[in-house]
């Protein structure tokens, strides 16, 4: 409770006090009157009544009022978490009307220029186990034991692919002659696949199940067809061993973002609201052992920030496969990028803020933090913090010995920077303890890709050429850019430690020194040089124009990466063309 209402609060309970004593002893002062007048006349009167009840009148409705103030927060400054944080930036939702009340303002800010929604477009090798006969390189994530999907899984002996948008797992099977033979296809049913992920006793998938509704078309509808479409976010557990369906959930928004630690998936959500609709809470409709249950994410687990308000609201999901059960929370607003390791999980949501006061804008970031408790297999919202700029790739976040950094861009005009933030003890909170923005870039120059390895940050920005800089974080309240930053015409998509921290392998794209790109490139760096230590082009020698281009680009799941073994594989297309050839 605030100063300002502890001491009104006490001002009126000292009020009904007093109130409540000049009853007691009117009531008493007129007994005794009435007994006295008894013995002088031997009659007894009748004590007036009126009075009294006006003053007990009184001391009941000052009574109420104290009360009603206590409890309707009305003077709180925040609620207080499971985690004993004061909940001061973010504010529980807590009921259909309130909900629905936000978005009407949310519809107000519209009209005054408000865009929430403004913002971007939407690696570690895992060890392979000691006692495996065979080796294999996993997927290419970002943080050592957070497992990322892919459509291809493996396990060394088995390889299980989900076609992308098919409703079917196709399960490899490779002998000791590494012949090849497809044991089973699995069929989904309506569940149409997206991603999967593999644990030792199941097979998750990460897809969509397609319902079909008849048209009203009393509404206007034109006659094209007879229903359409609404897909749900479903995830489907395997058993390995049967290619059963163990465990199914399915929900009503759509999937952002996801990942494994163990045996727990974490989901990361949007779904719409519409105010028409009857149900505005996240549903969920688990199956398991063949029974349906359906149930929703409450009111009071919903949040919201009075700042960054959005007709989109974020679910973060988690499902613990040792009991097929979900934990849920909510919040208002989007999300552009997600980080987690294995204690956090992190939200970035980019949107425009508009001051009409001041009548100016800028980019920002709101970003949020989750505890991910593994012994309780759950998810508790921690704070949260909002930076100038954008977050564009998930590795542009990374969380070492408590302190999150993160690297933001802007453009028109061109802006770079780097933050350091720090959980706040007492308050849902992310303080902001170090700031880096100048000395990111050239003129003219964003940011292109982001490594974080430990005490040592490493940033790429380019309009003609490629600077990559070395920042000194081992002090996280005063981070340092290196000078002296590595120059190359090009610049890299995607960093990835090489067996020394100042190693590095960069994959992007070559360019001219106009800045023109040409195509594909690999370099590998020693970040204590000028120089990169060797830069491979993927062009033809031949007269006439060549372009290539790969998916590990815009997903560095698609390299194949084995620092170990000296192994770089990614996939990738050119096409070449002169007056008298065309080849692809």
């Amino acid at each position: 409770m605030t100063t300002l209402g502890w001491i009104i609060i006490s001002s009126l309970s000292l009020v009904v006090l007093y109130l409540l004593y000049n009853l007691i002893q009117e009531v008493l002062m007129n007994k005794k009157l009435n007994k006295f007048k008894g013995k002088l006349t031997g009659d007894k009167t009748k004590v007036t009544q009126v009075l009294l009840y006006r003053k007990a009148y009184q001391v009941v409705l000052a009574a109420m009022l104290v009360f009603t103030l206590s409890i309707s927060g009305v003077f709180r400054e925040g609620i207080i978490l499971e985690n004993q944080k004061l909940l001061t930036q973010a504010h529980q939702v807590g009921s259909k009307s309130k909900l629905l009340s936000l978005l009407d303002e949310l519809q107000d800010r519209y009209d005054y220029g408000f865009f929430p929604e403004a913002g971007l477009e939407d690696a570690v090798d895992a060890p392979a186990d000691e006692d495996s006969q065979r080796d294999f390189i996993d997927t290419n994530v970002q943080v050592e034991g957070v497992d990322e999907a892919d459509i291809i899984k493996t396990d060394g002996e088995y390889i299980y692919y989900a076609s992308r948008y098919y409703s079917k797992i196709n399960v490899v099977l490779v002998n000791d002659d590494y012949e090849v033979e497809v044991l089973e296809s699995i069929d989904l049913g309506d569940v149409y696949t997206e991603d999967m992920y593999l644990t030792e006793d199941y097979i998750v998938v990460v897809g969509y199940t397609y319902h079909y509704f008849p048209i009203d078309y009393t509404e206007g509808d034109m006659a094209i067809g007879w229903y359409y479409q609404a897909p749900t976010g479903t995830v489907s557990v395997i058993d390995r061993d049967t290619y059963d369906v163990v465990y199914e959930v399915e929900t009503d928004a759509y999937f952002f973002d996801h990942r494994m630690i163990d045996d727990v998936m974490y989901l990361v959500s949007t779904k719409y609201l519409y105010d028409t609709e009857d149900e505005l809470r996240p549903t969920f409709i688990e199956t398991k052992e063949g029974m349906e249950t359906e149930s929703f994410v409450d009111y009071d687990d919903i949040y919201y920030y009075e700042d960054v308000l959005s007709t989109a609201m974020t679910v973060i999901t988690s499902i613990d496969l040792s009991d097929f059960s979900y934990d849920a929370e909510a919040f208002l607003g989007g999300v552009n990028q997600i980080y987690a390791n294995q204690e956090s999980l992190y939200t970035a949501f980019s949107y425009y803020n508009y001051d009409q006061t001041d009548n100016v804008g800028s980019y920002e970031t709101l970003i949020m933090k989750f505890d991910l408790n593994t012994e309780m297999r759950d998810i508790t919202y921690q704070g949260g913090q909002s930076i100038l700029g954008y977050v564009e790739n998930s590795y542009w976040m990374d969380e070492y010995e408590g302190y999150l950094r993160v690297v933001t861009t802007e453009f028109w005009p061109a802006k770079n920077r780097l933050y350091v933030l720090e959980e706040d003890l007492e308050e849902d909170l992310l303080n902001v303890v170090a700031t880096i923005d100048e000395g990111l870039g050239l003129e003219n120059e964003n940011v292109k890709s982001v490594r974080f390895n430990k005490e040592i940050g490493q940033v790429v920005t380019f309009e003609q050429t490629d600077p990559l800089y070395t920042i000194d974080l081992s002090d996280p309240r005063n981070p340092v850019i290196l000078e002296n930053p590595i120059k190359e015409e090009g610049y890299s998509t995607y960093m990835h430690v090489w067996t020394e921290d100042y190693y590095l392998i960069g994959f992007g794209f070559d360019a001219t020194s106009e800045g023109r790109i040409t195509g594909l490139k690999l370099s590998a760096y020693d970040t204590r040089l000028e120089e990169p230590l060797e830069t491979y082009s993927f062009a033809s020698d031949s007269e006439g124009f060549t372009y290539s281009f790969s998916e590990a680009i815009y997903n560095p799941r698609a390299l194949m990466i084995d620092a170990t073994k000296g192994i770089v594989g990614f996939p990738m297309s050119m096409y070449h063309y002169d007056e008298f050839n065309y080849y692809y």
